[in-house]
């Protein structure tokens, strides 16, 4: 079946002072095989840059690390066979390329380490754009875009702004557009960001595929070719966006907020504050049964 040609409303141009930066924001992969691991020591290089501490262990291992900069390490003490699982976040990953090990590095370390991947987060900031999450989901339920996608949703965050979702979030596959601004309590200023995550095949697939080449342009070929088979949209911001060529990764133009830090100066502060004004201190029995649900859920996600 040919797809649908896209046409842009007459006399719609792209924002003149459109900008974009492309990173990678999540890795999650297993070195299982013990002599290949050898082709990159990890925790020392991590060491090199910041002390780590056990940690909580997750998704079946018995025993975890993490470093001061955010990276998680997990292992199991009695099934060998389990291999040496590492999570990499957005910020774990900022703080490595800060000191010289990009995540572009790092993928092809995996690689040579025949690591399985088993998640990666690629991202697009859109800088200074028309776009917006609900205009995207309108087009989409529209059915003005090309591409196999079969569902999308659009949700109010808690932070304010929106996200729209293209594809679930329990498949392989799937991208969100979302405003990183409000995300991070950032006022006056256009940031979107572009968000697609892969999983299982896709992200051994997509990694794979890159490392033969090892170049950003490869990168971002792939990032546009998933994005692209599932949904295109007919929009000048979203088309200018997606054609750009880069030549080297892109931390986030402005600083992002430090979660841990907003957390204890901003909620517990004001959990004080509330119990003192109120004498209402079952809102700690509250909010720790709360935690532990939101923390069950995002340990579902993050599988």
């Amino acid at each position: 079946m040919r797809r649908k040609k896209l046409v842009l409303p007459e006399g719609e141009i792209a924002s003149a002072n459109l900008t974009t930066g492309f990173s990678v924001d999540w890795i999650s992969a297993t070195i299982k095989q013990n002599e290949r691991a050898k082709e990159f020591n990890f925790l020392a290089a991590f060491d090199m840059i910041s002390k780590r501490s056990p940690a909580k262990p997750l998704h079946g291992y018995d025993s975890a690390y993490r470093w001061q900069f955010g990276a998680l390490m997990l292992w199991h003490s009695i099934k060998p066979e389990m291999g040496v699982h590492f999570i990499l976040s957005g910020q774990a990953l900022r703080a490595l390329h800060e000191n010289q090990f990009d995540a572009m590095f790092l993928l092809t370390r995996f690689v040579a380490c025949s690591a399985k991947l088993t998640m990666i987060h690629l991202a697009l900031d859109i800088m200074d754009s028309t776009l917006k999450p609900v205009d995207i989901y309108r087009q989409f339920m529209d059915r003005n875009f090309t591409g196999r996608a079969q569902n999308a949703s659009v949700i109010e965050n808690s932070f304010g702004g929106q996200t729209c979702y293209v594809g679930s979030w329990n498949s392989e596959r799937f991208f969100r557009l979302y405003d990183k601004a409000a995300e991070q309590g950032i006022e006056n200023m256009n940031w979107k960001r572009l968000e697609l995550v892969l999983k299982g095949e896709y992200a051994q697939a997509f990694t794979y595929k890159f490392a033969a080449e090892h170049s950003i342009e490869r990168a971002l070929e792939l990032f546009r070719g998933a994005i692209g088979a599932m949904a295109e949209f007919n929009n000048a911001d979203w088309i200018e966006a997606l054609r750009g060529e880069k030549t080297s990764l892109a931390l986030p133009k402005y600083k992002e907020r430090k979660t841990r830090e907003w957390l204890l100066t901003q909620v517990v502060p004001a959990m004080a504050r509330y119990v003192i004004e109120t004498g209402d201190e079952t809102i700690l029995n509250d909010f720790a049964a709360e935690f532990d649900g939101a923390y069950q859920k995002a340990l579902k996600q993050i599988k």
